[in-house]
């Protein structure tokens, strides 16, 4: 931790810790004055001089915020404090108590654990003061600490569900940086446990998450930023997950060159703009449990920006935001089932990965869905592969009604004028610009009149090409240069200072070619960027301690995070132009690299590649010629960027080659949408290559799965076809190897069944589900465990399909043995088999309907949308379908028994959130919203 900024805080008689959290404000307790406005002296333990200061903000259990105002204030150097808090129940979590013990700075390893709301901090080893030797103060003495064997502190937190799941507008703030610094300090690890000192402060790794408060309590972070004020006051812009350190994404908040002024989480340029969208995301994040929406847009329009703001305007309420990195463990990530504060999870460039966020919302399954989670998905597009992930059976479940929300173009004629002067105040940030005189240049760019519409990020790179333009004129003045190119020039002097002081002697297109590797790949260790930097081909065969020089030079120009080499260029846009300049020089840049990349790479590098126009060919051409090792990280690289083109034509020749491995077909097809006619076309080349080796299951496996992509097509026929040979071969084998096929035969069946009904042939649809049937009840016979879920299901099918014929009493029987079976299932397993359980309750009111046992319908049709009522109140997004629908099926329940004031009441619910699907899924909901509104029509005819 950093001793400087450690300091004491003193009012007549009383003394007590502070902690300098930036500039000039300090977070200490109340204890040592009566209000704010009270006058203060600061003394920094470094050096032990007072400094006149002022409480400028009271809180909950005795904190305070205090400000120096004496003009000899120096600030200290270094990142600001970051801020988070525990999230979890997990009991002893690693902390460091840091404050003011005497005169010397006190430390002392704990941990803590959260009990419900309280926090409960235990002192195990410490203290450990320092013998601080900066500025020239030497400690003079030792406070020495009556020893014991452990102190507990415990608080209470305040609650407040409105604070908690409201939006509290919050002030510009700083990223929030490490503040692990040793400035070597001398620390002697020595003492027996002791009290923590009033005033300090606790740290879980590099995030401040409470106070020690009045009686040596703890003041959470969280319930501070609860507290009216403190967020506003303390700068405060997100709080984050202390148990999910190791996935969050962090960025430094010293800006090295004029380029990092534009990253969205610099928050340079102040937020305007899109009420509308910042409405509808607080009424989102309103109400417990799981929640989804995507946001989207072409890159550039504020996608990232809005999310930062997200999550300053939570920290008011206590929440936490993960901005989830995306090289994060997978065992982290699947820490987020065991969150219990109200989190939101900010997901940057969702398209470019499917796998992490397959293991996020599988992890946000098992969360018990008490309090809010929230995960904001961030994309350019909602396109093929959003229908992809949404086809996976847990993101189905949860992503069933996700919100998606358009990003429209920011309409603010201002915007250039604002974006130049905030610039101006933060260029003298960026080490080499503070001597400029930047407001005259801002006054004189603002008021000239210019043509300025675009996207957020076009305008700050055109108001930031300005200013660099206006302050250092030469080559990269010239009109026919784009913004993006001349902010580059300005970079690149920024490259060859920093090559030259670590002695770098390469030519600039070498330094070039590496920038653009870097864009390209991100490495995952040492030893994979030395792999890397070997790949540049002026760098292939260098000695050892020039890629190292090398390594070390990316690495201050763009600092890694998470443990990485180095980072890249920011913001993304600017990395991927600058790449794509690069490759139309050197089209075969990437190529050596190709085998040394782990595919998460090879995905990234060929976004960056799509993304940069006018490289089609080239493109192509190395995706078929790299095949082996390309063609899955093309298909998913096609199905989520804007431009697809080069890599569909690249995927359409590998499947045309005649020799193409049937893996390798199968790898493109089970990647691609069910709506893609490829997908479809692939699938019938699987199928051929199987007939024609004689593999007989292989080929009825294809054919199924060539059904399916037939049937979503809407060519009917030829899936009835396709399926029927399926059954023929399942049949077959499974007369000869039962145990081994007749899972497969009755899966067939089922499939058969739906083709037949969508062909209006309904006798012979129950023909096919009725031997499903049969086959599952042997199946459980054997193994219950795996079948009886699919029995269930089989039967739910069954009675649906007699109920079509009007065999209304053996579609009664069947569907009440699939209610006793998700009825057991759901005692069991809730969470999984609830959804089912309903889904036959509603099927069991309809056939009770069908016999005219009304009452007994509306019971079963009140379980249902009791259950369906449950689970939306835990997962809204997941749910709010299946509760419009058991709601609206409860209205006609009523309405057949003629009562029509609960009818009325079940069916206006349902509207209230039909009419909510339909806005945000138009084509999804509404031929649902058209059966509610007849339903609706129908009650009010009734009579009272």
């Amino acid at each position: 931790m950093q001793a400087r900024r450690v300091v004491s805080v003193e009012a007549p008689g009383r003394q007590v810790s502070g902690w300098l959290i930036a500039g000039r404000l300090v977070l200490t307790t109340a204890d040592a004055v009566q209000e704010a406005g009270t006058e203060v002296t600061v003394r920094p333990v470094v050096s032990g001089r007072p400094f006149a200061g002022v409480v400028t903000w009271r809180g909950p259990g005795g904190a305070a915020l205090v400000r120096v105002d004496d003009p000899a204030w120096i600030e200290v150097d270094g990142p600001v404090t970051r801020f988070g808090r525990v999230v979890t129940e997990r009991p002893g979590l690693p902390v460091e108590v840091v404050g003011f013990g005497a005169v010397e700075v006190w430390r002392a390893a704990g941990s803590v654990s959260a009990e419900g709301d309280r926090l409960r901090l235990v002192i195990e080893h410490g203290p450990q003061e320092s013998d601080v030797h900066e500025h020239g103060r030497q400690k003079s003495d030792v406070h020495e600490h009556e020893p014991q064997k452990s102190d507990v502190h415990e608080h209470e937190p305040q609650k407040s569900s409105a604070d908690e799941h409201g939006l509290r507008r919050s002030g510009a703030g700083q990223d929030e940086p490490p503040t692990n610094d040793s400035d070597n300090d001398e620390i002697r690890h020595d003492g027996e446990p002791g009290a923590a000192p009033v005033g300090a402060v606790v740290f879980g790794g590099e995030l401040l998450v409470g106070l020690v408060g009045e009686d040596h309590e703890v003041v959470t972070v969280g319930e501070l930023c609860r507290a009216a004020g403190f967020v506003d006051a303390a700068a405060v812009s997100a709080l984050g997950p202390f148990e999910l350190a190791e996935a969050q994404l962090t960025e430094s908040d010293q800006p090295r060159s004029p380029v990092a002024l534009l990253r969205a989480g610099a928050r340079v340029v102040g937020f305007r703009g899109r009420h509308d969208v910042m409405d509808e995301l607080g009424a989102w994040c309103s109400g417990a449990g799981f929640a989804a929406l995507l946001l989207h847009a072409p890159a550039g329009e504020g996608k990232s920006r809005i999310g930062y703001e997200l999550a300053g305007r939570l920290t008011a309420g206590g929440w936490a935001t993960l901005w989830l990195d995306e090289t994060a463990p997978d065992v982290v990530v699947a820490a987020v089932a065991d969150v219990v504060a109200p989190l939101l999870i900010v997901v940057d460039a969702a398209e470019s990965r499917p796998e992490q966020l397959r293991t996020l919302l599988r992890a946000c399954a098992r969360h018990d869905g008490s309090r809010p989670l929230r995960v904001l998905m961030l994309a350019r597009t909602a396109g093929d592969w959003w229908r992809l992930l949404r086809s996976d059976l847990i993101a189905e479940r949860l992503l069933d009604g996700a919100s998606v929300l358009e990003l429209a173009p920011l309409d603010d004629a201002g915007f250039y004028a604002a974006s130049v002067y905030a610039l101006a105040t933060a260029l003298p940030q960026v080490p080499g610009y503070a001597m400029h005189h930047w407001a005259p240049v801002a006054a004189r760019l603002a008021a000239e009149p210019r043509e300025t519409t675009g996207r957020a990020l076009a305008v700050q790179t055109l108001a930031l090409a300005d200013l660099l333009d206006a302050m250092w004129p030469g080559p990269a003045v010239p009109v026919r240069k784009t913004p993006e190119d001349r902010v580059l020039a300005h970079e690149q002097r920024y490259w060859s200072f920093t090559a030259a002081w670590h002695g770098l002697t390469l030519d600039e297109p070498v330094l070039q070619d590496v920038l653009a590797v870097a864009a390209l790949f991100g490495p995952t260790g040492p030893d994979q960027a030395d792999r890397l930097l070997s790949g540049v081909p002026a760098l292939a065969g260098a000695p050892r301690e020039l890629r190292d020089t090398v390594r070390n030079w990316l690495a201050d120009l763009y600092p890694g995070a998470g443990g990485r080499p180095w980072g890249t260029l920011q913001p993304e846009r600017l990395a991927e132009w600058f790449a794509g300049r690069r490759l139309a020089e050197s089209p075969v840049l990437p190529e050596p690299l190709i085998p040394v990349v782990t595919e998460s790479q090879r995905r990234r590098m060929l976004t960056v590649y799509a993304r940069a126009a006018g490289h089609a060919a080239s493109l192509t051409d190395l995706c078929v010629r790299h095949a082996d090792r390309l063609t899955q990280a093309t298909v998913e690289t096609a199905i989520s960027v804007a431009r697809p083109e080069p890599l569909l034509v690249a995927l359409q020749q590998i499947v045309a080659d005649p020799d193409v491995p049937v893996e390798r077909l199968a790898l493109i097809a089970d990647r691609l949408p069910r709506l893609s006619p490829l997908a479809m076309e692939i699938a019938q080349r699987i199928a051929d290559q199987h007939r024609r080796a004689g593999r007989m299951p292989e080929l009825a496996a294809a054919l199924n799965n060539l059904s399916i992509r037939l049937g979503d097509l809407g060519r009917h026929g030829p899936a009835l076809a396709a399926i029927e040979e399926a059954v023929l071969i399942h049949r077959r084998l499974a007369g000869e190897a039962p145990e081994m096929f007749e899972a497969d035969l009755a899966r067939s069946l089922g499939n058969l069944s739906v083709r037949l009904g969508e062909l209006e042939q309904p006798e012979p649809a129950l023909a096919a589900i009725d031997e499903a049937t049969a086959l599952y009840r042997r199946l459980v016979e054997r193994k219950p465990g795996t079948y009886l879920p699919e029995l269930g299901k089989s039967l739910m099918s069954l009675s649906l399909g007699l109920g079509a014929l009007e065999r209304f009493p053996p579609a009664l029987t069947a569907i009440e043995e699939s209610v006793a079976i998700f009825g057991h299932l759901a005692g069991q397993r809730p969470d999984t088999f609830r959804p089912d359980l309903a889904a036959a309750l509603s099927v069991l009111g309809i056939s009770l309907g069908s016999l005219d046992r009304d009452e007994q319908s509306r019971v079963a049709a009140q379980e249902a949308a009791a259950i369906r009522r449950q689970l939306a109140s835990q997962r809204p997004d997941v749910h709010l379908p299946g509760l419009a629908a058991a709601l609206t099926d409860l209205a006609v329940r009523h309405a057949v028994l003629g009562e029509k004031p609960p009818a009325l009441a079940a069916i206006e619910e349902a509207l209230t959130i039909r009419h909510q699907l339909a806005e945000k899924s138009p084509e999804a909901f509404a031929a649902d919203l058209d059966w509610s509104l007849h339903v609706h029509k129908v009650v009010l005819e009734m009579g009272s």
